[in-house]
């Protein structure tokens, strides 16, 4: 008696190894490819359909992270340290702040030499500035426009008066420089020493304090 293939799938006691390997024989069994029309379940565990036997395969590798680049100093941050003695815990945190003023860094550079040279702790001066620099009110080395330029040509001032003048200036729109301009000019003609009048009124122009009358020649 042959082996009976009913709806109900395998015939008991046979293994389903024994199947597979019958399974090139399915095309040229009549009988056998009969049943498989009739019971789809059946077709599919004939062709390992069932998926038994077979693994995935493995995701591929993950690319290792790349390690992150450390950036050398600046040489010109190096020689600035170098120079004035400044504790290289620093360095890192000022290195930081000048990549983000890659546009003023060299007004920015030149402002320090200037006060560090006549600070009487340099350390702590850039210690200052560099906190200026995080709430946005470090202005670096400026250069002078042609009114600022013309008016000490005038009153023939002297290179730090004329420096420091441009640097308070500089904090303002080009509308308000110009009326600072015009005031500070009306104190310039009666003084017998434009310089030191410069120097004594930046305060009140950095503090936007309006100069007042001017007073007698002095």
């Amino acid at each position: 008696p042959g082996m009976a293939f009913g709806g109900a799938g395998l015939p008991p006691g046979m293994a389903m190894d024994g199947f597979r390997k019958q399974a090139p024989a399915m095309g040229s069994n009549p009988m056998m490819a009969m049943v498989a029309r009739g019971n789809p379940m059946f077709a599919m565990m004939m062709n390992g359909g069932m998926g038994a036997g077979t693994t995935a395969a493995p995701p591929p590798p993950k690319a290792a992270p790349k390690p992150a680049e450390t950036l050398s100093p600046d040489p010109d941050i190096v020689e600035l340290f170098d120079h004035f003695h400044i504790d290289p815990r620093h360095l890192s945190r000022f290195q930081g702040l000048m990549e983000k003023r890659e546009v003023s860094f060299a007004g920015d550079m030149l402002k320090l030499w200037e006060l560090l040279e006549h600070a009487r702790s340099p350390e702590g001066m850039l210690v200052s500035k560099m906190r200026e620099m995080e709430t946005g009110t470090f202005i670096g080395k400026t250069v002078p426009d042609e009114l600022l330029l013309e008016i000490s040509r005038k009153y023939r001032l002297d290179q730090e008066a004329e420096s420091k003048l441009s640097d308070i200036l500089a904090k303002f729109d080009p509308e308000r420089r110009a009326a600072y301009m015009k005031e500070l000019e009306r104190h310039l003609e009666v003084s017998s020493r434009p310089s030191a009048m410069v120097m004594m009124s930046l305060k009140k122009l950095g503090d936007g304090i309006p100069l007042g009358k001017p007073g007698p020649a002095a």
